[in-house]
């Protein structure tokens, strides 16, 4: 998955050692997040497939079907949240240091 829109170098010299560790935990999360919530959904999309060929599907398979259905909302959810974070982080950054 492609990386957040990194701060300039102007704004990142400025920062103290708490606020550069801060802003590299954010990336870290941000990132490995977004990696979750794709393999969630492509576990969940490759799954469905699988059950779209069977005729008649048991129980249990549709629902393990709606369960990773449900994980890869819960990811992507959990995604949106970190790349708020760090989105509303930079700005906060941004305003400080411009």
């Amino acid at each position: 998955m492609k990386g957040p829109k990194l701060l300039p170098k102007k704004i990142t010299s400025k920062m103290n050692k708490r606020e550069t560790t801060k802003y590299e935990r954010l990336q870290k999360e941000w990132i490995k997040t977004g990696d979750d919530m794709v393999k969630a959904q492509a576990e969940s999309v490759d799954y469905g497939r699988e059950i779209d060929n069977i005729e008649n599907p048991t129980a249990t398979m549709r629902m393990k079907d709606k369960a990773l259905i449900t994980k890869g909302f819960k990811t992507e959810e959990k995604a949106f949240k970190k790349a708020d974070e760090y989105d509303e982080y930079k700005k906060k950054m941004e305003e400080k240091y411009t």
